[in-house]
This record gives C-alpha cells, structure tokens and sequence, in this order.
C-alpha cells in the first residue's frame, strides 16, 4: 500500500506514526514539563513537515511547463 503513495502522504504518515508513538510518553509519566516539551516537539516537527511541502514543486507546476 505504502508503494502507492507519494512522498507527501508518507511524510504525513509517518508524522501520523511518530505522534501516536511518542504520545505514550506523555500520558504515562504525567509530568507536565514533559507535556510540555512533547507539544513543543510536535509543533516544530509538524511545522517543519508544512515547510518541506510548501517549498516542494506541486504536480500542476511540473505539468505547466
């Protein structure tokens, strides 16, 4: 299935993944600085992921030329 996809929704899958797995270290320890630094965390890699493909060429620009 994954070989189906392009690299924009494997990236969001994967954040998917990484934010599901990552959660439970949060809901267990029920610090709140790690509730903290969780959020933080997931905040810049989501806003990292927007970036990556923001920036990419999209399919219409590459069927424009």
């Amino acid at each position: 299935m994954l070989d189906r996809l392009d690299w924009a929704e494997r990236l969001t899958v994967a954040l998917t993944v990484v934010f599901a797995i990552t959660l439970m270290l949060p809901l267990q320890t029920e610090n709140a600085i790690v509730w903290v630094v969780w959020g933080a965390a997931m905040v810049v890699l989501s806003g990292t992921a927007l970036v990556l493909m923001n920036r990419a060429d999209s399919p219409a620009d590459e069927t424009a030329d």
